[in-house]
């Protein structure tokens, strides 16, 4: 929003400029009341621009005073080298400057008002400058100077255009909206200018005012610039914080709601305002039914006076607390609980408590089973040895590892499969009355860990903690280790005891389950993206077949020598056309919906073919290294995506060398068990076994960290610069590769470049040897046969029946396939050759089922199929079914001339 008035900062400017007298009427004709109004350009934000009409009241000032002028130019004016004398270094910069080689002319050919602008700037600390005439000359202050930073003083006397070049396309607008005698103002305009040798963002307020020459006309405009960039970057910092504040409050609400224990907050009157969903999970009961004070219902009736006196009392004291009752739990029955609370406190103000309930109903029992244990081993003891024995008895037959320490951290008891486990790891069998220590003293790691569980135990506390432990073979194995203190029937406490149990096996299923998960999300994902790719190509290749068909078809009937701006135009369109398609094709291969035509490949002889191919592509600056083991396999995959799918990864590798390196193609034979794991696509997976053809191309580049290396085939990501990359390059040699039946593996370290190895299955067929038909010197072959066009799109089947027509074939086209059978069922009918029809077609009837309806008519008719996708109609687990003959949309003139006539002859 612009400023008021009164506030604008060149006003005070003018009222105290004294270099030489000016009543109100000389300011008035500087700058002159503006009654016209334009709508702001459509280049400026329109919600920070603002038009005013100047209205500038100044008050006489005092006579000049006397300033030395003695070293300016004899034909300065007095008056205005005063001004300059006054100015400093920037005065001095004026007066020298050679002012003749510009449109202003030499300054004593200046006007009165251009003099005194200047001055009123000179005058000012705050930056200002005057821009004059349609050129945009740049005269300025100190201040405007300083802002400029490494700009000045080169840009004294230049135009505003081009000092300020990465600004162009607004000073433009503000030049001419003020010269046509408007006002502007912005606040906080966001600009990003060069500044000081590097380009920042910027924010800025910048008032222009139109300064009228001694007629009325806008001669120039006086501009003043303060940056405001550092009030900008506070708001922001305030914004982030208070966005980090909101997103630790939804953590922590997140986290508690997800929590397995209850924990719940209150004011400082003790009412209840939070407790998450673990709430409900144990009690069966609403959240309702816990907030304020009806959480008290929910407690055994006869602990809940206790309780509530309890909690009272520590809400009245201000005093954290630990209490223990029976709550009611989901099943009907009531489980003992455990509540602790701590006070909350902000600045010294208390402000409630923060809690937590555990459910200790199995340590109660617990607890209870050993007193009740214990005291009949007191009983034992006392009346016989035998009934000890059979304590004992029933603690070793026990799966689950017992321990009993004393306050001495001495084995009071130990049950068979804790000692049994215990041999296995530490070597040594413990004894009753054996220092834990001692039992432990070849393992010094693992003593210091477990003399802490203990003393946490032996002090009173009720914990369980997962821990790792390796055996004396080096087996490693996890445990759930639950320490309890140890208290007899009386109260008094004798010691601790510990539960061990082996959860290795448990939390490996839990691993294994949550790498299926992250499969099948993937799996998931892939799927939502390849019926959206599905849905949108089949339209999409039709409207690019049309574009790209009639292009050709332009570029065929302009004459070479004449219209050579339309031959660029339609050149352009192609490019961009064929660019388009290439994205909804590796769409389709990153979704494994591109139909696959896969036949034995030697791609030793493949990737040589395309050296001189990668040799241009990688420029100068990039060594190429190709090698093969001798007795390399066949590979079964489609040669065609396969070149498609090595030029990906070379131009990414290429990319990544921006200073020039080496790309290195390996191609080894590779036999995989099963038991490794590939390091490919999201997730991890385990590889199938088998016999691949592995093809490696590794760069010497920047490399990728490891965050980069987990998004690295996610469709459009990409580290390029906008514009450079449309991040479906590696997600195409990863579809590719999966709908062949092979892998991907790709490894790379920051500064230590990147290999990505292409598994492609190993063929285990007959080779079949594939005869190239000649290329036709003439270009496009002709012929003269009779063909069938089926296709619903009127657009794409206008262009294919041109373009065979063009080719000298004699032509018949129907919209769908009961059109279609109607020709076909025909007197005249025998004379169609060939049936070139689209695999989608409308009515039901799919462009295979006209070709097997059709067939049964005429057995050697031929057929060519055509689509942007097929679907799963002559497409199935990704590959073209056998004996389909297909051309994807969009194709071009010299293709479907080459594969019409080719299916014709066959």
């Amino acid at each position: 929003m612009g400023r008021p008035k009164t506030s604008w900062p060149w006003r005070p400017i003018i009222i105290m400029t004294g270099c030489y007298r000016q009543d109100e009427a000389s300011v008035h004709t500087i700058f002159p009341p503006i009654q016209s109004k334009i709508p702001a350009s459509p280049s400026i934000p329109p919600a920070k621009a603002t038009l005013h009409r100047h209205r500038r009241r100044v008050s006489r000032g005092d006579e000049p005073s006397m300033i030395a002028t003695a070293h300016y130019p004899a034909d300065i004016p007095a008056g205005f080298a005063a001004v300059l004398a006054r100015s400093g270094e920037m005065g001095r910069l004026i007066a020298g400057f050679d002012w003749s080689a510009t449109p202003l002319g030499p300054i004593a050919s200046w006007p009165q008002s251009r003099m005194t602008a200047i001055g009123i700037a000179l005058s000012s600390s705050i930056p200002m400058a005057t821009i004059w005439g349609p050129e945009g000359i740049l005269i300025y202050n100190a201040g405007y100077g300083e802002f400029s930073g490494t700009r000045h003083p080169a840009i004294l006397g230049q135009r505003l255009l081009d000092a300020w070049p990465e600004a162009r396309a607004f000073n433009e607008q503000v030049l001419l909206s003020a010269l046509n005698g408007h006002s502007l103002a912005y606040r906080d305009q966001a600009m990003m200018l060069e500044h000081r040798g590097a380009r920042e963002q910027h924010w800025l307020d910048l008032d222009y005012t139109p300064i009228a020459d001694e007629q009325g006309r806008p001669a120039g405009v006086l501009a003043t610039v303060i940056d405001s960039s550092a009030r900008m970057r506070d708001r922001q910092e305030r914004e982030i914080a208070l966005a980090a504040a909101r997103e630790s409050e939804a953590r922590f609400r997140n986290v508690a709601d997800h929590a397995p224990i209850i924990m719940w907050v209150t004011r400082a009157d003790g009412r209840c305002v939070y407790i998450n969903r673990a709430w409900t999970t144990q009690t069966g009961l609403d959240i309702e039914q816990a907030l304020d004070f009806h959480w008290f219902k929910a407690v055994h009736a006869d602990d809940r006076a206790m309780a509530e006196n309890a909690f009272r009392a520590a809400t009245r004291d201000q005093m954290a607390f630990n209490l223990e009752f029976r709550l009611r739990h989901r099943d009907g029955g009531y489980h003992w609980a455990t509540v602790t609370a701590i006070p909350r406190i902000d600045d010294g103000a208390y402000l409630g408590m923060v809690g937590s309930v555990f459910d200790i109903d199995e340590r109660r029992r617990a607890e209870a089973t050993l007193r009740d244990v214990n005291a009949v081993l007191e009983r034992r003891v006392a009346e016989a040895l035998a009934e000890r024995k059979l304590f004992a008895d029933i603690i070793d037959s026990t799966g689950t590892m017992v321990q009993v320490l004393g306050f001495d951290h001495c084995y009071l008891a130990i049950n068979r499969a804790a000692a049994d486990d215990f041999e296995r790891i530490f070597g040594l069998r413990p004894h009753i009355g054996q220092h834990k220590g001692d039992a432990m003293g070849t393992r010094p790691e693992i003593l210091s860990v477990m003399r802490d569980y203990w003393t946490r135990a032996l002090a009173g506390e009720d914990f369980s903690v997962i821990q790792a432990l390796t055996d004396q073979a080096g087996e490693r194995r996890h445990y759930e280790l639950r320490f309890s203190p140890l208290i007899a029937a009386d109260g008094t406490p004798i010691g601790a005891y510990q539960f061990a149990t082996d959860v290795s096996e448990r939390l490996a299923a839990q691993e294994k389950l949550a790498d299926m998960e992250a499969q099948l999300r993937q799996s998931q994902k892939m799927e939502a993206v390849g019926q959206l790719t599905g849905g949108i190509a089949h339209d999409f290749n039709n409207l690019l077949q049309v574009v790209v068909g009639n292009l050709e078809m332009l570029d065929r009937l302009l004459p070479t020598e004449e219209h050579p701006r339309a031959r660029r135009a339609a050149t352009n369109a192609m490019t961009g056309a064929k660019r388009a398609a290439t994205l909804t094709q590796r769409l389709l291969a990153f979704s494994r919906r591109q139909p696959l035509a896969p036949q034995s490949v030697d791609v030793a002889r493949l990737v040589d073919g395309l050296s001189d191919l990668l040799t241009r592509t990688l420029g100068e600056q990039v060594t190429l290294d190709i090698h093969a083991v001798p007795g390399l396999w066949l590979a079964e995959a489609d040669p065609n995506q396969l070149e498609s799918a090595i030029l990906n990864l070379a131009v990414n590798a290429r990319d990544a060398m921006p200073h020039g390196g080496t790309l290195s193609i390996t191609m080894r034979n590779a036999r995989l068990d099963g038991h490794a794991t590939m390091v490919a696509g999201p997730v991890p997976h385990p590889t199938n076994p088998g016999d691949y053809v592995a093809i490696d191309v590794s760069d010497t580049g920047i490399g990728m960290d490891r965050a980069t290396l987990g998004r690295v085939f996610e469709p459009f990501f990409t580290t390029k610069e906008v514009g450079k990359g449309t991040g479906l390059g590696l997600s195409m040699v990863y579809g590719f590769a999966k709908q062949s039946g092979g892998q991907v593996q790709i490894e790379s370290k920051p500064g230590q470049g990147t290999c990505v190895s292409l598994l492609l299955p190993r063929f285990e067929g007959a080779v079949e040897t594939v005869v190239e038909p000649p290329a036709d010197p003439g270009g496009a072959v002709h012929g003269s046969e009779t063909i069938l066009v089926v296709e619903d799109d009127a657009d794409v089947r206008a262009y294919s029946t041109e373009a065979l027509r063009e080719l000298g074939y004699d032509v018949l086209e129907a919209d769908d396939g009961a059109s279609a059978l109607a020709l076909l069922e025909a007197p005249e009918a025998s004379r169609i050759a060939l049936l070139f029809s689209d695999v989608v077609l409308p009515g039901g009837m799919t462009g295979a089922d006209l070709a097997s309806a059709a067939r049964a008519l005429h057995p050697d008719l031929k057929v060519l199929f055509t689509t942007g996708y097929a679907r799963d109609v002559i497409v199935h687990g990704g590959r073209l079914d056998a004996g389909v003959a297909l051309i994807t949309k969009p194709f071009d003139f010299a293709d479907l001339a080459a594969r019409i006539r080719a299916i014709l002859d066959s």
